[in-house]
């Protein structure tokens, strides 16, 4: 299977460009948070209230190794921001597919998540946000998930700031990507 998977950080844009190389490659796409979501019948804020994050994670490992058995044809799939970090994911994403890495300036993230009021929707963030001020709390919490997260993410065949579909498209192609 030579599915393409969109890692990175949160509001790295891995759903929207995802949208935009799988009409571009005329693929199917799928956003493999929706699909825990729907799997689990609750949203993600539900899950870790009722499991943790552990609980969250044994269902996104389920789910990315359905994903990397897809019977079907090829997909682009966004990931979660921590779903190369954990149980072998990176081990999935690489014997199944194509994995690049969205590395969005820290900046950019930072504007995109404060405009965006994200921790009401994204857990990790809103036990971080609760402790300072909005935007220390966001800077520090994205300069640490960075920290902890960057050498799962480093391993990804192709690392790009993003952009426009058609320049990623160059790029992944220039990588050995094979669409």
């Amino acid at each position: 299977m030579n599915h393409l998977y969109l890692i990175g950080l949160p509001a790295s844009g891995k759903t929207t460009l995802g949208r935009q190389l799988a009409a571009h490659y005329g693929r199917g796409f799928l956003d493999l948070d929706q699909r825990i979501v729907a799997d689990a019948g609750q949203s993600i804020p539900e899950i870790f209230a009722r499991e943790g994050e552990d609980g969250f994670r044994r269902r996104e490992a389920a789910a990315l190794a359905a994903v990397a058995r897809h019977p079907g044809r090829p997909l682009v799939v966004a990931t979660g921001g921590g779903t190369p970090c954990f149980h072998d994911n990176l081990a999935v994403l690489h014997a199944s597919g194509f994995a690049l890495w969205l590395d969005v300036p820290l900046a950019e993230l930072k504007r995109r998540l404060a405009r965006r009021n994200q921790a009401a929707t994204r857990p990790l963030l809103a036990a971080t946000t609760a402790a300072a001020t909005p935007q220390e709390a966001l800077a520090d919490w994205l300069d640490r998930t960075l920290a902890a997260r960057s050498r799962f993410y480093a391993q990804a065949r192709l690392r790009h700031p993003g952009g426009p579909a058609a320049e990623v498209a160059t790029a992944l192609e220039a990588a050995g990507f094979q669409p």
